[in-house]
C-alpha cells in the first residue's frame, strides 16, 4: 500500500511528535521496583529504552518484506519490457554486461549500529535531565558534527553557504543550551541541565560518526534503506542483550548501586501494564513513522523535509507546554519561562542554519530539469546498462550529444548537502543521514 503525499506528511508529523514525547513520558510512568520493599518509583531507565528502540527498528523487516513482495510482482514484466525496448531490430542486444561489484557483508552494519547505540544512549540519558523541546532542538547539532567529520574523513569541501550554515547553527545551539541552563533556579538543577545538554551533544557527535561511517563503509551494501534499518535493529538488540545492559549493571551508579539495574527494569515492566503499554505504543509509533517517512522521501524535496522537521519540533514544544498547564498541571511538560524567548530565537537560528547549509541543494532541486524518458531511450539506447539498478540516477544526452548523469547522490556530494532522513532511530536519536532517496547505498566519488 502506497501512501499519498498528504497522508505521509501528516503521519510523519503525528508519529514523529508522538515518538519524541513518548521518549520522555516513559520516565514519568511509575511502577513497583525490585528494591526497598517494592517501593513505587519512576521508570528512569535510558539504556533499556535503547533496547526498545532497536526492537522497534527490527520491526521494519515487515516493511522490507512488503516492499519485496510488491517488487517481485512487477519485476518479470519490467525486465521483459526493458529487454524488448533495448534490443535492436537487426540483431541481439548490445547492452553492457559488465559484472557487478561484489557486495559487502551484512555484518559490516555492526559498526554503524554501535555508533547508533551509544548515540541513542547519550540522547535518552540527556533526556532525563532536559525537556523534550531542548532535546529535539539540540539534535540539529548533527549538522555541525557531520560536516566536520566529513571534512576530516571523507575529504569533503564546504562552500560559503555550508560554512555560514554551520556558524548559524552553532549560535542556535548555544542559545538553546544557555536558555535551558539559566532558566533553573538552583545550582543542582543548573548542573543537571548542563550535563543533559552536553550528553545530548555528545550523542550528536556519535550520530554524526554513524552517518560518516555508513557512507564510507556501506557504499557496496546493496540493500534498501528499510532493510539496513531492520538489520541495525537486529544487531542492536543482540548488542544490548549480550553486553551493553550487563555492562550497565556492573558499572557503579545511582540506580541502586548500578549505572542501570536491568533486573529492576524487568521487574517494573512485569509489575504494571503501564510501562509495557508505553513501550509498545512507542514501537508502534516508530513503525508508523518509518512507513510515512518512506512516502515523504519518495515524493518531497529537501525544503519540505526541513519544514516538516521544523513543524515537528514546534508541535513537541507546544504539546509539552499544553501538558504542563492543562493536561497534567505542574507534573509533565515544561513551562514558559522568561528565557523561553531566547530558546525560540535559538530554534530560529537552527532552522536558518539548516536552510543556509543546504541552500545550493535546495535551489538545485527546485530548478532541476526533468528529461524526457523517451528522449533518454532514443539517445542512449546503446549506452544503458540494465544489469545494475539505478533508481536514483537518470542518464540522458544534452544538446551537444554529451552524456549527462543526474543523481541525488551526486548532487548531495557536489553541494555538501545535509538532510534529516525519516528512517530508523529518528524517533529517539538523529536520522540515518546516509540512507539515500532511492533507498540504496551507492558509491560516491570524492571530489
Amino acid at each position: 500500500m502506497k501512501l499519498g503525499t498528504r497522508t505521509s506528511v501528516l503521519g510523519l508529523l503525528f508519529f514523529g511528535t508522538a515518538c519524541s514525547l513518548l521518549a520522555k513520558v516513559i520516565y514519568f510512568v511509575q511502577a513497583p521496583g525490585l528494591h526497598n520493599d517494592h517501593a513505587i518509583r519512576k521508570f528512569e531507565k535510558p539504556w533499556f529504552q535503547v533496547l526498545v528502540m532497536f526492537v522497534g527498528m527490527s520491526v521494519c523487516i515487515i516493511l522490507d518484506k512488503q516492499s519485496k513482495k510488491s517488487a517481485k510482482s512487477g519485476d518479470a514484466a519490467s525486465k521483459a519490457e526493458s529487454e524488448a525496448l533495448l534490443k535492436p531490430a537487426d540483431g541481439p542486444s548490445s547492452v553492457s554486461s559488465s559484472p557487478e561489484p561484489k557486495p559487502a557483508s551484512v555484518w559490516i552494519i555492526n559498526i554503524p549500529t554501535l555508533f547508533d547505540l551509544f548515540a541513542t544512549g547519550c540522547g535518552t540519558t540527556g533526556l532525563l535531565f532536559t525537556t523534550v523541546s531542548v532535546y529535539q532542538m539540540l539534535r540539529a547539532g548533527q549538522l555541525v558534527f557531520t560536516a566536520l567529520l566529513s571534512i576530516m574523513f571523507l575529504r569533503r569541501r564546504l562552500d560559503i553557504f555550508n560554512v555560514a550554515g554551520i556558524l548559524i547553527a552553532v549560535c542556535g545551539i548555544a542559545l538553546v543550551g544557555y536558555a535551558n541552563v539559566v532558566s533553573q533556579t538552583n545550582a543542582v538543577d543548573k548542573a543537571n541541565q548542563m550535563f543533559g545538554v552536553l550528553i545530548i551533544l555528545l550523542g550528536q557527535v556519535m550520530q554524526a560518526s554513524q552517518i560518516v561511517c555508513e557512507e564510507f563503509l556501506l557504499q557496496t551494501v546493496q540493500m534498501s534503506g528499510v532493510r539496513v534499518v531492520a538489520f541495525e535493529g537486529l544487531f542492536g538488540v543482540f548488542h544490548c542483550v549480550l553486553w551493553v545492559l550487563p555492562l550497565m549493571y556492573v558499572l557503579p551508579g545511582r540506580d541502586h548501586g548500578h549505572l542501570e539495574d536491568s533486573l529492576d527494569s524487568l521487574y517494573m515492566l512485569s509489575s504494571t501494564w503501564r510501562v509495557g503499554f508505553v513501550m509498545i505504543l512507542d514501537m508502534a509509533m516508530m513503525l508508523g513513522y518509518n512507513i510515512c517517512g518512506m512516502g515523504v522521501t519518495a515524493n518531497l524535496t529537501g525544503v519540505h523535509r526541513v519544514i516538516i522537521e521544523t513543524l515537528r519540533t514546534l508541535f513537541v514544544w507546544l504539546i509539552d507546554m499544553l501538558c504542563w498547564y492543562v493536561i497534567t498541571p505542574g507534573y509533565f511538560g515544561e513551562p514558559w519561562t522568561q528565557y523561553s524567548p531566547m530558546q525560540a530565537v535559538g530554534f530560529c537560528f537552527l532552522v536558518l542554519g539548516t536552510l543556509t547549509y543546504n541552500y545550493k541543494q535546495l535551489v538545485a532541486e527546485q530548478a532541476a530539469p526533468v528529461p524526457s524518458v523517451l528522449d533518454a531511450y532514443v539517445e542512449q539506447t546503446s549506452a544503458v546498462d540494465t544489469s545494475k539498478p539505478t533508481p536514483s540516477a537518470i542518464k540522458y544526452a544534452d544538446e551537444d550529444g554529451r552524456e549527462e548523469v543526474e543523481s541525488e547522490e551526486e548532487r548531495e556530494e557536489q553541494y555538501g548537502s545535509y538532510y534529516s532522513q525519516p528512517f530508523g532511530s529518528a524517533a529517539h536519536a538523529s536520522f540515518l543521514g546516509s540512507l539515500k532517496e532511492a533507498g540504496h547505498f551507492s558509491h560516491i566519488e570524492n571530489r
